[in-house]
């Protein structure tokens, strides 16, 4: 097992800065994610500690000894890849066993690890198969099993699932946390899918534009997002938001948004004249219309059998998305009422951070505020990058 440090990194193509810095630690033995939307840095943050790009600038320490220039065999890393990149002119077992057989490593333990990876994997029967006559997900087996063989202290990940179809994603993923258990390695996971994330990751880091906006454990990053980008992005349907400009009151705040006061029993130090707010699906409940904090007009339902999503229109175009357990019926065209639990609310200021400081007011009080959102004192300590 292998520990992974990066201090400082960038990489730049020419003029253009992509990676702009980055601070961070993997554990020994952890399951690590890189997960953001396309373009954001995170298969060049792989690639470079894959060795197969260069690092412009900052150091990156394996086991403590720097990297930037050293092969990616003395770095101790296997690498699976999107395409898993089989060769088709070999069968499954030359493929494993080719980077074996350039290592010069001897026959008899080739053929041990071959087999001993297949069994892992439950690919016995396919080692004498080449790679047209195999499915997505035999084929990403075999690309797995490739890296196995060569016992590599580091695992990266590059979007490994995304050939696949929405069943067998399922199934792999569930797969690969299996793998993790029992080879006990580091792995270095990326992805844009963020549900990926949040079920296989030991801690995940956000990407966006070439930077890390925060690193967490799955749960931590959905209950106490620094900012509205990390809000939106981790959680499936995403965070309902609505911003406006606040106004201050004896009984907390107001914020005027899609033509409605919107009545919030907080006083919030907003650090500006506009406050922003979000609420996940599945804590809003559907209330009549005279009822609830917001009023909306029921637009869509989907109905998923264990559950059901309701889409409300609050007179803007992205429309706020109700989750409830159950089969639930709804019309379009229905006006409704939006009840917001607000000690279950996230606030954003005008800088779109996560609000720190604030006063509770009515039957919410600094010792028992209802399970508020507060900034984590350990986010100074959770290896995102300040």
């Amino acid at each position: 097992m292998s520990v992974v440090e990066y201090q400082g990194v960038m990489k730049s193509f020419g003029h253009v800065e992509v990676i702009h810095g980055i601070d961070l630690l993997v554990n020994e033995g952890e399951f690590m994610v890189f997960v953001g939307p396309s373009g954001c840095g995170k298969s060049t943050m792989l690639r470079m500690t894959a060795g197969l790009e260069t690092i412009t600038e900052g150091t990156l320490l394996i086991d403590g000894q720097v990297m930037n220039d050293a092969t990616p065999v003395r770095r101790g890393v296997a690498m699976v890849f999107q395409n898993y990149a089989l060769y088709p002119n070999m069968t499954v077992r030359q493929n494993m066993a080719f980077g074996l057989e350039q290592a010069r490593v001897p026959k008899p333990e080739i053929r041990k690890a071959v087999d001993e990876a297949a069994r892992t994997l439950k690919i016995e029967d396919l080692l004498n198969r080449r790679p047209g006559q195999l499915s997505g997900g035999q084929s990403q087996r075999v690309a797995i099993g490739r890296a196995i063989v060569r016992n590599p202290g580091i695992f990266l990940f590059d979007e490994p699932l995304s050939n696949l179809d929405a069943e067998l994603r399922v199934h792999m993923r569930v797969e690969l946390g299996r793998l993790h258990e029992r080879l006990g390695k580091t792995m270095i996971y990326v992805t844009h899918d963020q549900v990926e994330a949040m079920t296989m990751a030991d801690r995940i880091a956000v990407f966006n534009t070439g930077r890390i906006e925060q690193v967490g454990s799955p749960l931590d990053l959905y209950n106490n997002p620094v900012n509205l980008f990390v809000a939106g992005f981790i959680g499936s349907p995403r965070m309902n938001f609505v911003s406006g400009p606040v106004e201050h009151g004896a009984q907390g705040c107001t914020i005027q948004a899609l033509a409605q006061a919107i009545a919030i029993p907080l006083d919030l130090d907003a650090g500006g004249s506009t406050l922003s707010v979000g609420v996940r699906p599945e804590h809003l409940e559907i209330v009549a219309p005279d009822a609830g904090d917001l009023a909306a007009t029921v637009e869509l339902t989907e109905q998923l059998g264990s559950e059901t999503f309701v889409y409300c229109s609050l007179g803007d175009d992205e429309p706020w998305v109700v989750k409830s357990l159950g089969q639930v019926f709804r019309r379009a065209g229905e006006r409704v009422g939006l009840r917001i639990p607000w000690d279950q609310a996230h606030f954003f200021g005008a800088d779109g951070k996560r609000l720190s400081g604030r006063a509770h007011v009515g039957s919410i009080t600094p010792e028992n505020d209802g399970g508020l959102p507060r900034r984590r004192s350990e986010d100074a300590a959770d290896g995102c990058p300040r």
